[in-house]
Order: C-alpha cells, then structure tokens, then sequence
C-alpha cells in the first residue's frame, strides 16, 4: 500500500502518481460513480432508520465500506497505471537493446571488412589515384557486400587525406572529409561509432562506423560503413506498435534530441524532450499542448557494448493511455481462471486483503441487520403492525443496497486481479516476442557471414587448384582470423566439391582435414546457384560440434574466373550451447525470481532447441501449449500450461525472419518459436458451492398462530432458534478458555456485564468444528432468563413459519427438535433445553447458569 500523502480527486484520496491521471481512467471513475450512488442511498436509508428508530446504528459499517472503496479505487488506479508503465516500458527496453544488439554486429563487420583482402589490395594500387577498372571492380564487391548486409545504404573507402576513392553510392561527391571521425579512425581506433549530418554522405545524418585500412604498419586509408538506421527503426517500431496503439516510440540522443520517430507529426525529428529523471518510473509531461504519459529506457549493454549511448522513449497521450489495446492481454486471459488457479502469490498484501476485507464488511452488515431483524420478533405484539411492516421494509432496502455495493466491489476486484493478471500474459507474450525476435536476428547475421566469406579471394582459390596444389595453410590462416574476429562460431570449415574437408579455423580440429561431410546440407550448398543463396542444416546433432546439436550455415564458393564454377563451399557451425543460452537469458523478465520464469527455444513438434531451465534438456519434449504446432509465422499467443500440477502462463512467439531471413510466411516443420513460461501458481481446489438461503415453503401469515424463526447456517446444515430466544448476534468476541471444559464448550464471553459460556452447534451435533474464525456467536436466552452463546458459520434469515407448519423430529439423537420445510431444504429447529444443558456441562462462578 502507498504510504505517501493522498491527494483528493472527486471526493476519493488517490496516491500522487495515480491523483493526475485517475479523471483519465473509465474504469475507475465507473466505479467510483457507482460506490459512491450506492452509498448515498444507503445514507438516506440510515439516516431515515435512525429517525424512525427501528434501524440499528450501521455508521461503523458504513465507514469500514467507504475506508475500503478509497482503498481499492486507488488500488485499480495503481494497477492500471503500472499495467500501462509496464507495456510502455517493454516497447522502449525492447527498442533500445534490438538497436544495441544490431549495432555490435556493425563493430564487428567494420572490423573484419577493413582487412578484406580485395580491398586491401585496391588501396596498395591506388596509391596516387586510382584508375576507373580498380575502382568499378571494389564497388561491385561492396554491391555483393551490401546485398548480403542489407543494413548498409552506402560503403565508403577514403585516402588518408580524406579524398573518396571508392564508394557504394555513386550520387554523392562530397569534398574531402575533414571530419574527426577520420581522424579517430586512422589514429588507430578498433572502430569509430560517429552519428550526425556528414559532407562525406551528402550533408544527410547518417550513422558511420569506421576503421582504417592497413598493410603491416602502414595506414593505406579508411573504410567507412553507413547504417540504415531509419530503415531499421522503422522496421522495429512496426514490430513493436499495434495498428490501434497510441504511443509513440522515440530513439533520443544523450541531449534528448529525436533521433528516428514513429509518428513524425507527434514527434517530430530533431525536437528535444525534457531528461528523464531516472528516479521515477515514468513522467507525465506537455509536449506541443498535448499531455503525455512518458517512458524512458536505457539500453543494457551486450557483450560489454553500451552503443552510442541512445535511449528510446515511449509517450502516450494521457487521453488515450488507458483505453482499451487491440492486442490487450486480456482478451487472452482465460475464462475462470482467476477460480481455477491459485493466484495468490501473483498479489500483494493489499490486492490479498481487499477482499477478505470485504467480506468482514458485508458480515458485519449481516449481522447489524440480522439483529435488527429480531428486534420485531422479540417486541410481538407490542409493536404497531405498521411500524413492523415500516422497520422490515427498511431492513431489506438497507440489505439489498449493501448487497449492491457488495457486487460493486466484487467486479471492481475481479477487474482488479485481472488486470493484474494481464499484465503477467502480457509480459509472457513480450518475452517469447523478445526471445524469438533476438534469435531471428542473430541467424540473420550467421546467413550473411557465409555468403560473405565465402567470396574470399583466398579462400577461392585454394580450392579453384588441383587438390595437390591447394595450399591448406593459408586457407586456414583465413579461417582462423575469421574465427578470431566472429566467436559465435564454434568452428568454421572448408570443403571441395566432393565434401572433403580441405581446412578448418581450430588447430584442434585438425583432424577433420580430408575427411568428408555427408550431411545433407553439404549437398544443398554444393547445388547452390549463386552467391546470395545459403544452406542451413535443422537444429539436430552435428559430429563438427562434438555430436550436441547447433545450427551450421553454408554457401557455395566459386572458381575466380570467367566460368565462376563451384569448387566447394565453406560452413560456419554456430555456437549453439552458449549463444542460445545466453539470448534465452537476455530475454527472461528482469529481476525475475528464477524458479517462477523459464525461457526455451522449440520446435512446431515441441522438441526443445534451447532452454534456461534444467528440467527441458536439448532435444527433449517442451511443455508446449496447444496451439503453438498451428500458429503461423510471426505471430504470437499466450495460454495457461499445467507442468507438475502448476499452472504457468505459457507465452509463445514464432519466428517471422529478419528482413531477407526467413521471412516468408510459409510454414515448415523446423520453424523455430521462443515460449516464455511465468508460474501463476498451484491448481485451486474445487470451490464448495454456496448454500442457498433457507425460504421456508409455507411463510407466516397474520391469520395463524406463527413462530418467528431466527436461522443459521451450520456445517452445511440450516438450524434455527425461536427469534425471541436471540437477543443479538456478536462477531469474534473474546473467548477465555475454560479448564477440562468438553470440546463442543469453547470458553466464556463477556456481555453485558455476564460470563456466558460459548458451545460450538456444528461440533456439538456432527463432532466437526468450526474452523472460521469470523463465525457469528449468537446471544440465547433460555425461556427462564437463562442465558449462553452459540457459535455458528453463518446467519441466515429471520423469518415466521405457521405453527401447524413444524415437524417433530423422529430421531432419539435429536428428539425434541423440530423441522421446517423449506422450497429446497430442510430447517431444524433446535430444543432449547438441550442446548442450555450441552451449556450448562461445567459448573459457572457466581450466578452465572451452570
């Protein structure tokens, strides 16, 4: 619960983050509209009962109920706006670590491009200037590159004096680069990270990384690649944005300037946000006269990448913030889940109490209302029959307004815990999106290594000589520095046209050399077309990674001549184990307990490709949710799972490709998705139906002699005294315990002024006791005055039954009771001598009825 200082909205005390936004919230305001109507009535009601005299004093109640309705609006308030901080928060966490993760692949290629073989060998020859052939045959290769890398819009080399001598886009002919990124880059940076509005690309704001080109110790100039970050934003802002969502995604500077939007019209490129203040969770601020709901988020570094030091931004005008989502999770939620599952562990202390807090409210309505019920019965026939009818009408208008209150706020729970829950389908679903969508990615860039090397001049041709001729070495000193650079492979390897393994990247993989592959991949990359095509084996065993299962990619390598024939293919074999691990882990629920959360990679069949729990090893069945084998590429689902008698919510995402990767929509067998498993807690046992309230089949009329009856439920059984042997009802008194006392006496309580003993009915007639601690005592006197109390499990009505309507009791065990018939049970009504002796089984101090 908020312990800060409440601010009044409406006539309600909301806690000061909620204060602003609550006016924005239907759900709420709904809610309060009709407490709050409710409790009028009910005032009106008390205050007339208080003026004729026949109603108890409810004021107490009264309070209790409106204490509880500020208590659980500013709980709905809270809920909601975590909910929506929450969503806001995973679009902006998922859009900042996407861009970082994409960008460290960037460092990496600058790295290895600048030592290209080809390239190298233009700068040594264009020493000077070089001519028109050596310049169209380097941006060809860049052309080949850009293909393959579809994240470059342009490749640039420039002589160390900064002069362009080579490029992708041959539109743009800028002047010398004089900027200082150049500088960085041949001061000897491993790579430069520069961002803003570059002569060198046209004047436009482009996102370059470069590094210098170098033979031995000599600088020969440098390599300089453009990312296409609007390109690639936009992309993830698709992914991330509902067609109905009202946010808007930013990418922001350090300085809080707009780097990339996804709404240009809200958000406009190059406007600057005020900072985010990292101590609070979100901020509420005006933008162009509109207000917002604003959420920031810091990238988390990836293999010590921070990148350069952006951060995304999520702002929903408040207007909209708390409108319903075409992909809201509650959709998802299933029907009764909330009864068929122990959830409890999901909520805290306050979410827990509202409800038990409601029910002690609404008992002790009962109870107030009960015991004004038997103030008519015990006046007989003293009261005017118009001032009986006047009291009973006022009784019942009182109970029905506090049962409408009661529904109010049992909707307003369940909304409560289901929004709660939603959030917990939500993330669910965000996370196996996340898992899945790191995975596609991360392939993407495996697919592009293959093809890429595998136009290594070297590489080509060693394998374009007769096999005596090859030189092995040299093709392994190629493999190894690859190996070097990229160590998400666990091993690369070169093999001819007949799946002879001519070189491998590991000296302790030598082993390999001239033996031959026969896996079904080596044949489909040796009967590839061209160099933008690849191969990829299943995720299955493979004896190049030790016999544990991995992914390896392939292309085909082509004679470097006119003929360009195949004369082998070069496969990269992908670090499986530890590269999947570690993306399943990057995706799990920050600062989620472990044992509640578990991350997997699977198959359409449910055959486990990765896990982050050690109960699903590779290659074993997954616990997989119905409708993860149908579901179509791309999309993504939620459902509740039982795993060893535990419910989970299962989120589950298949993969859709990245950008040329596998991004078809047709289906196939070893498509890959990401489930998120989220505990929500043990199966609930079945529910014991309510008993339905006793209503007898014959009622009272004023034209028999009749008994008025007061009920009450006990161990599922309806039992009843006279009403004018009830003189009042009592919830949780103190009990003193008594000495060697039998079991069905429970001890002694105080009223007014007397020790009465308290017998437990449902242990003293079916020797099962009653365990609720909130049961009802009843007050009895016996018809001499004497009096003792009776613990029940709950009251029931009041009511009068003709005299002629009561039935005897045949059994000896309870001879002396009688029965009522009602439209579906039965009542006893229970002998009073029987009851006073049962209460009278130890001797009493003083005068008190032994």
């Amino acid at each position: 619960m908020s312990t800060q200082k409440k601010i009044l909205r409406r006539g309600i005390p909301f806690s000061p983050e909620v204060a602003p936004l609550v006016t924005r919230m239907p759900a709420v305001d709904e809610y309060r509209e009709s407490l709050l109507r409710l409790q009028g009535v009910w005032d009106s009601l008390s205050m007339l009962g208080q003026m004729s005299g026949t109603l108890p004093d409810i004021a107490a109640t009264r309070s209790a109920f409106q204490a509880l309705t500020e208590t659980l609006l500013d709980s709905l308030g809270r809920c909601l706006l975590n909910n929506v901080v929450a969503h806001m928060r995973n679009q902006g966490q998922v859009a900042i670590d996407i861009l970082v993760r994409n960008l460290f692949e960037r460092t990496a290629d600058i790295g290895f491009l600048s030592t290209d073989t080809t390239v190298r060998e233009f700068m040594q020859a264009s020493i000077g200037e070089p001519n028109a052939a050596q310049r169209r045959q380097l941006e060809l290769r860049f052309a080949d590159y850009a293909a393959k890398y579809s994240v470059y819009d342009d490749i640039v080399v420039l002589s160390p004096d900064g002069r362009v001598l080579a490029r992708l886009d041959p539109t743009i002919e800028p002047p010398p680069c004089r900027e200082a990124w150049l500088a960085q880059a041949l001061a000897g940076a491993p790579y430069v990270e520069h961002y803003g509005p570059s002569p060198t690309m046209g004047g436009r704001p482009s996102l370059l990384y470069a590094a210098a080109i170098r033979s031995g110790h000599q600088t020969l100039g440098v390599m300089c690649l453009s990312f296409r970050l609007a390109d690639e934003m936009r992309g993830v802002f698709q992914q991330l944005l509902s067609a109905d969502d009202a946010a808007v995604i930013a990418l922001v500077d350090a300085q809080g300037a707009v780097l990339a939007s996804s709404d240009r019209w809200q958000l406009p490129l190059g406007a600057v946000l005020p900072p985010a203040d990292a101590a609070r969770k979100h901020q509420h601020l005006r933008f162009a006269g509109r207000e917002y709901l604003s959420v920031a988020a810091a990238a988390n570094a990836y293999e010590g990448y921070h990148g350069p030091g952006w951060s995304a931004c999520v702002m929903v005008p408040i207007d909209q913030a708390f409108e319903p989502r075409s992909d809201d999770s509650a959709s998802s939620v299933p029907e009764n889940v909330l009864e068929r599952i122990d959830t409890q562990a999901l909520f805290n202390d306050e979410l827990r109490g509202i409800p038990q807090e409601a029910l002690r409210i609404q008992r002790d309505l009962s109870r107030v209302l009960w015991n004004g019920k038997l103030q008519p019965a015990a006046a007989g026939s003293s009261m005017a029959g118009s001032s009986m009818g006047f009291a009973a009408t006022l009784l019942r208008e009182v109970g029905l307004t506090g049962e409408r209150i009661r529904q109010v706020f049992d909707q307003a729970t369940h909304q409560l815990h289901l929004s709660t829950l939603t959030a917990v389908f939500e993330q669910a679903r965000h996370h196996a999106r996340l898992a899945i969508d790191i995975m596609d990615r991360n392939l993407y860039e495996r697919a592009n290594d293959c093809r890429w090397w595998a136009l290594d001049g070297v590489l080509r041709q060693v394998l374009a000589q007769p096999p005596e001729q090859r030189d092995a070495s040299a093709a392994a000193a190629v493999l190894a520095r690859i190996n070097g650079l990229y160590t998400v492979y666990s091993l690369l390897v070169l093999f001819d046209t007949q799946g002879e393994v001519i070189a491998v990247s590991d000296p302790a993989a030598a082993s390999w050399r001239g033996q031959t592959l026969d896996a079904p991949w080596v044949r489909e990359t040796l009967a590839l077309r061209d160099s933008q095509s690849y191969a990829a084996s299943v995720h299955t065993p493979s004896p190049l990674y030790g016999d544990r299962a991995t992914c390896v990619f392939a292309a085909a390598l082509r004679a470097p001549d006119a003929h360009a024939r195949v004369v082998g293919g070069i496969a990269i074999v992908f670090d499986g184990e530890p590269q999947f691990e570690a993306m399943l882990h990057d995706a799990l629920p920050q600062n989620s307990e472990t044992d509640s959360v578990a991350s997997l990679f699977v198959t359409r069949s449910g055959i486990v490709v990765a896990s982050s729990d050690a109960r699903w090893s590779v290659g074993s069945a997954a616990p997989l949710p119905p409708g993860l084998p149908a579901l179509a590429r791309g999309a993504a689902d939620t459902a509740v799972i039982d795993i060893d008698g535990t419910a989970y919510v299962a989120g589950y995402a298949m993969s859709g490709g990245y950008r040329e990767y596998r991004s078809t929509s047709a289906t196939a067998p070893d498509d890959v998705a990401g489930l998120m498993l989220l505990r929500l807690g043990p199966h609930a046992p079945a529910a014991t139906p309510a008993m339905p309230a006793f209503e007898p089949a014959v009622p009272g009329s004023h034209l028999v002699s009749t008994l008025s009856i007061a009920s009450f439920l006990c161990d599922g059984q309806w039992l009843g005294i006279p009403a004018t042997a009830a003189l009042q009802a009592l919830q949780r008194p103190r009990l003193a315990t008594i000495a060697n006392a039998p079991p069905h006496l429970l001890g002694m309580t105080m009223f007014e002024g007397q020790l009465l003993p308290v017998v437990d009915v449902a242990l003293l007639r079916t020797r099962r006791a009653t365990t609720d601690i909130d049961a009802p005592v009843i007050v009895a006197q016996g018809p001499h005055g004497q009096r003792f109390a009776l613990r029940v499990d709950a009251l029931g009505p009041v009511f009068e039954v003709p005299e002629s309507q009561l039935q005897p009791v045949q059994q000896s065990a309870h001879s002396g009771e009688r029965l009522v018939r009602g439209h579906k049970q039965m009542l006893a009504l229970l002998d009073m001598h029987k009851l006073m002796a049962s209460s009278g089984a130890v001797k009493l101090p003083g005068d008190v009825m032994a």
